[in-house]
């Protein structure tokens, strides 16, 4: 952010898509240290690019002289907005989004404006479909992304996630009965258990799923963690309560070294941590 600086800020969603598309013009773009505000320079840049889009030789695709018409006309728009507030810049994003460090708020700005609504407000669906795309690029930056997401959740929407890993969790030793119902003894638990402990135990059964289950997915270990899960997640809907992230499926599975062997590597992780079939699935109400 630019400190001491007289901002403007835009609300209204076209606006802010267009102060987005005047960010990714510029230098830098949606990574630089200031992410989320286009000044007077930016502008001037993105009036000069538009014009010469709109001159190029052998343009004569209507279609896109007509968005480029729009972008130019909207970029106008910002400018007559900043000289008449006399601001040194735009800002397009919530406060709360635009309030977060640099690197949370570039990764806020993808969310939303990349896999998002593009209002600039992250929100859950907006989330959802974030990681539904991160989960899909395999290996250390798609495990980053999801990790950065997470971590974006926390900031924005505390009250929905789980605060800490550590505390009270159910391990499969504690809820495992025997014939003829397995999960017996988590029905009667599961309902007593604060928010926190119930999100906890449903991190570390979902960890297990996906590792010492999967040597087997048609065991009956694996059927009967698919089953925990789908107990845990109904209870979790129901009270509208605090749900574990990837991040905190992760690091409760590591706690236990069996897991951990599972997931040494961040390659690893990303292959086998699928907030698809881990979260969504169980988490989603049909």
């Amino acid at each position: 952010m630019v400190s001491g600086a007289r901002l403007t800020k835009v609300t209204e969603p076209l606006l802010r898509q267009t102060a987005f598309s005047i960010e990714q013009m510029a230098p830098g773009g949606i990574e630089r240290p200031d992410a989320g505000m286009v000044k007077d320079a930016d502008v001037q840049r993105a009036l000069q690019r538009l014009d010469e889009l709109l001159g190029r030789p052998g343009q004569k695709d209507a279609s896109k002289k007509s968005a480029i018409r729009l972008v130019l006309e909207r970029t106008k728009k910002l400018e007559e907005r900043m000289k008449l507030e006399g601001t040194d810049g735009v800002v397009y994003l919530d406060d709360a989004e635009y309030g977060l460090q640099p690197r949370l708020r570039s990764a806020a700005i993808e969310i939303d404006f990349c896999f998002g609504d593009k209002n600039g407000r992250v929100g859950e669906e907006d989330i959802r479909e974030a990681r539904k795309h991160y989960g899909q690029v395999r290996g250390p930056v798609g495990w980053n992304r999801l990790l950065l997401t997470d971590e974006i959740e926390r900031r924005l929407f505390p009250e929905r996630t789980l605060r800490t890993t550590e505390g009270l969790r159910l391990l499969p030793e504690d809820w495992l009965s025997g014939p003829p119902d397995p999960l017996a003894r988590l029905k009667k638990v599961s309902r007593y258990l604060d928010d926190s402990a119930l999100a906890r135990t449903y991190a570390d059964i979902a960890a297990r799923l996906a590792t010492v289950a999967s040597r087997d997915p048609s065991s009956e270990l694996s059927q009967v963690f698919e089953q925990a899960l789908s107990l845990l997640g109904r209870e979790i809907r129901d009270r509208n309560s605090v749900r574990p992230t990837i991040t905190d499926i992760a690091r409760i599975g590591c706690e236990d070294p069996e897991v951990k062997e599972w997931l040494r590597t961040p390659i690893e992780m990303s292959r086998r941590l699928q907030p698809s079939s881990l979260l969504d699935r169980y988490l989603i109400a049909s």
